[in-house]
């Protein structure tokens, strides 16, 4: 089936697609029940097969599944022996709270529809087995407004066209939980957003908690509409996530627009096209303990308005470009208060780090802090740290990068301290610098040490006002520092 591929612009930045004839679904709610959970609970689950379902996979049992779930609160689907084929959307619509259950049962896509819509009410789909039976077109699950405080759990989606589960504005407080989705998002007549195998949109305090989301097109998005109020306080954590064999281009795992005060924490994220886990015009976000392997970066932030980020804890493997990177190479985006720390990266293309801004953007406040960048001879650079200010670069370890472990170009205003910088220049012995501060200004560089196969330990081209102290070296090509800027501050550097 022809994969669906849409730019990274277009699923960030472009208008949501407006919910059409199949998006929508049909039939209307059915009356309301009974309110209380003692009620519920007294009241024995019915089957679909009391109301003439077949349940064979053959038969189109639409309608008697849907006349089970108007009449009754509590729906218990069975095992993996019934099998219900459907070709119009199931309406899980009471006003009050109600618990689809089954134990392996299967609903399957008889046609290109949305499977099952979650209306006027907290309810909880628990146990089913979603089959989209490789449809062009439609959702398997879509939690309306109404429906805050729904839950899915442990249920399973195979092949489903758009998402396994559509969050939609208004319905905070849902829960995604212990769930397998494997093949979604790839229908052929599927358009952006819902190509996402979990999309969330302006709910807050949503949670995607433990699933395993395999061979997507895309991962998880979680969608703010407007940079105020945002998306807010949701929770992604736990979750396994792979991309299709090849991903689109432009795919991401954890996609986070307008993100305010949420967390990304402990994810498994391997093989998409474009970053890992994206923030785009993010505020309070904390991105930390994920493991993630190839992707173009392992996390990106920036590029609209973005502060208060922290990145720690993480392992980035091989990425195709970089480990971390923070951007605001467009626009008049200010970026502040950028934590990254503790970080471990692993084998990256282009640089282990790269912070930047160009044009009339703003960078400042963004502190590098204890990360281990293990560049293994596989990249040019270790950190590349680009027309920024206010910042520091503190107490990381960079390894074998081909060229500088560490380039400041056009800085001011940088505090470089206490890093370990080995074998810079890997791939030209004595041909490039340990650091290298390039039309900067104010920078302070102290206490950094340097060996192996660098060139000078620190060289300044230049620049005003730097001041170099404490400079640790051995067995470099020539020598220690080498200033080429003006009014600088030599002080206590010597080999070791």
């Amino acid at each position: 089936m022809e994969s669906q591929q849409v730019t990274r612009r277009t699923l960030l930045y472009g208008t949501p697609v407006a919910f059409g004839s199949v998006i929508a679904g049909s039939g209307a709610p059915a009356a309301a029940a009974p309110t209380t959970t003692s009620a519920l609970a007294a009241t024995p689950a019915a089957s679909p097969r009391d109301y003439g379902a077949v349940g064979d996979g053959v038969a189109d049992d639409t309608a008697a599944v849907n006349a089970c779930l108007a009449a009754n609160r509590g729906v218990d689907f069975g095992g993996p022996e019934s099998t219900y084929l459907v070709t119009g959307t199931l309406l899980v619509a009471q006003a009050a709270p109600q618990v689809i259950s089954a134990s392996g049962a299967t609903v399957k896509a008889g046609a290109a529809v949305n499977l099952m819509r979650l209306r006027g009410a907290g309810h909880t789909v628990r146990g089913l087995v979603f089959d989209g039976n490789g449809q062009a077109s439609g959702l398997a699950v879509i939690v309306e407004g109404s429906a805050a405080g729904s839950t899915v759990d442990r249920c399973s989606f195979t092949d489903i066209a758009g998402c396994a589960v559509s969050i939609q504005p208004g319905a905070h407080h849902t829960r995604v939980v212990g769930s397998v989705m494997r093949r979604c998002g790839h229908g052929s007549a599927v358009a952006s957003p819902f190509n996402c195998t979990v999309f969330v949109a302006d709910a807050d305090f949503c949670a995607v908690l433990d699933n395993q989301m395999l061979e997507c097109d895309w991962g998880v998005y979680f969608r703010g509409d407007q940079e105020s109020p945002g998306i807010r306080y949701y929770t992604c954590r736990g979750n396994t996530i792979t991309g299709s064999s090849p991903p689109p281009v432009e795919s991401q795992g954890i996609s986070n627009r307008y993100a305010r005060d949420s967390t990304i924490q402990g994810n498994t994220i391997v093989g998409f096209g474009d970053n890992c886990v994206d923030g785009w015009g993010c505020h309070r976000l904390t991105i930390a303990n994920n493991n993630t392997s190839g992707g173009r970066n392992g996390v990106f932030v920036g590029d609209a308005p973005t502060g208060s980020i922290t990145i720690s804890g993480n392992t980035f493997h091989a990425p195709r470009v970089g480990g971390v990177r923070i951007d605001s190479s467009t626009g008049t985006a200010l970026i502040i208060g950028v934590v990254v720390t503790g970080n471990t990266i692993v084998s990256p293309g282009e640089y282990g780090i790269q912070v930047s801004d160009a044009g009339s953007a703003q960078t400042t406040g963004i502190t590098v802090a204890n990360n281990d960048l293990q560049i293994n001879g596989t990249a040019p650079l270790g950190m590349l740290i680009e027309n920024v200010e206010a910042s520091r670069i503190i107490g990381n370890r960079i390894y074998r990068p081909k060229r500088e472990a560490i380039l400041l170009r056009g800085v001011d205003v940088i505090e470089v301290s206490g890093n370990l910088l080995q074998d810079a220049g890997t791939g030209s012995p004595n041909a490039y610098n340990a650091l290298q501060i390039t039309n900067s200004n104010r920078v302070v560089a102290r206490d950094n040490t340097a060996y192996g196969t660098a060139k000078y330990a620190v060289d300044i081209t230049g620049g005003a006002g730097m001041t170099v102290t404490g400079t640790r070296w051995r067995a470099l090509g020539t020598g220690g520092v080498r200033n080429g800027g003006t009014n600088a501050v030599l002080a206590d550097n010597v080999p070791l």
